[in-house]
């Protein structure tokens, strides 16, 4: 597997970037050159990148002398750098020590040049310094006020997928939600559009982690139609057929062999109540319609979750529903449905054996199929 490698444009700015802050000095124009072109890159590669700048923030060695201070030239502290320097706070988000970090967060304070910068600002909300974490909120806050929702939908694109990752974030009291997953009103409609037209990447996580926070809800029914990825189009439908968003929310474990202590990892989820547009009916028949076999498959699996639920009317409401999927082209599908066919009748029958069963009479069939495995209680 060959391993990413920056640019030569990118490599050879941030050689000369490392050469310059060796001998204690950092050049505007290099500085400027380094970010602009690290703000091409997409903020997938944010984690990837962030280590080769990293590596080129070498230590500044300390002042000598003032005067072989005067004879070098201005031979200057990285915080003295950070001060002067404009560009190089961004430079500085990778740094590895935290006081950098924390005061290059501060400096920022407009429109970043990029979403690889916005990304790299909202990355430090999982920082593993705590002042670090509350700088980056804070950050956050100001600079979502400089960019427009293209640029903010984008970094959530990207960041909402990792979210699930972090665990940092949570040791926040004051976290709040909408600075760390970038969510306004004003960016819904952007983040939607990107959603719904996404042709590869977790978006089916991305929708779910977005449902932390109720402005996507308006756009539940549109993407559930128009969605390119069937993923997505599941995602809305279940949200929508369950009346009620579901995101990943830690792990739990499940013991499975007591005697050698051996578990099983279980996902939890978090729930919050969501507006159904229309009933519920409708749309496990829009799923059920879907071109999609991932969606069919959800309407089987809610209409074998119903079992023992609902009651007589809605299965007979739900008749037509279970003959369009009786008929769909997927095995699985199929097989479901004949499942839910087999108990539907199995339920009209008596519970308790006739009379005649108890008393041995000629009518009772051990080997019938409605016959095994009663319980009579008497």
């Amino acid at each position: 597997m060959q391993l990413w490698s920056l640019p030569e444009a990118i490599d050879e700015a941030l050689w000369r970037l490392e050469s310059d802050l060796t001998q204690g000095r950092a050049r505007e124009d290099r500085v400027r050159r380094a970010v602009s072109l690290l703000a091409d890159l997409p903020p997938q590669k944010l984690a990837a990148a962030g280590q080769f700048i990293r590596d080129a923030l070498v230590p500044v060695p300390p002042a000598p002398l003032k005067f072989l201070q005067r004879w070098l030239g201005g031979v200057q502290g990285e915080r003295d750098l950070l001060r002067t320097t404009p560009g190089l706070e961004y430079l500085f988000l990778f740094h590895r020590d935290g006081h950098l970090r924390e005061a290059a967060l501060h400096k920022i304070d407009e429109a970043p040049p990029g979403v690889f910068w916005i990304a790299a600002i909202a990355y430090r909300q999982n920082d593993w310094v705590a002042a670090v974490r509350a700088a980056a909120r804070r950050c956050v806050a100001r600079v979502a006020a400089h960019v427009g929702p293209e640029g903010m939908a984008d970094t959530a694109f990207f960041l909402l997928a990792r979210v699930p990752t972090w665990g940092r974030w949570r040791l926040e009291p004051q976290s709040d939600p909408e600075n760390l997953f970038l969510m306004r009103p004003e960016m819904a409609d952007a983040l939607a559009r990107r959603i719904g037209g996404a042709t590869h990447g977790p978006v089916g996580s991305v929708l779910r982690q977005a449902l932390r926070q109720p402005y996507m809800d308006s756009h539940l029914p549109a993407l559930a139609t128009n969605a390119v990825q069937p993923i997505v189009r599941m995602v809305a439908l279940h949200t929508l057929i369950e009346a009620q968003a579901a995101w990943p929310e830690g792990w739990d474990r499940e013991m499975i062999n007591k005697p050698f202590n051996i578990y099983r990892p279980i996902r939890q989820y978090a729930t919050r109540p969501v507006a159904r547009p229309a009933s519920k009916s409708h749309y496990l028949e829009q799923a059920a319609r879907d071109r999609s076999v991932v969606v069919r498959r959800l309407a089987a699996a809610t209409l074998a979750q119903a079992l023992g639920r609902e009651d007589a009317a809605a299965w007979e409401m739900w008749g037509p529903l279970l003959a369009l999927l009786e008929q769909d082209s997927d095995r699985s599908i199929r097989n479901r449905i004949a499942f839910i066919r087999c108990r539907l009748a199995q339920a009209r029958d008596p519970l308790v054996p006739r009379l005649e069963a108890l008393a041995g009479g000629g009518r009772h069939d051990p080997d019938r199929d409605s016959d095994r495995g009663r319980e009579v209680e008497l």
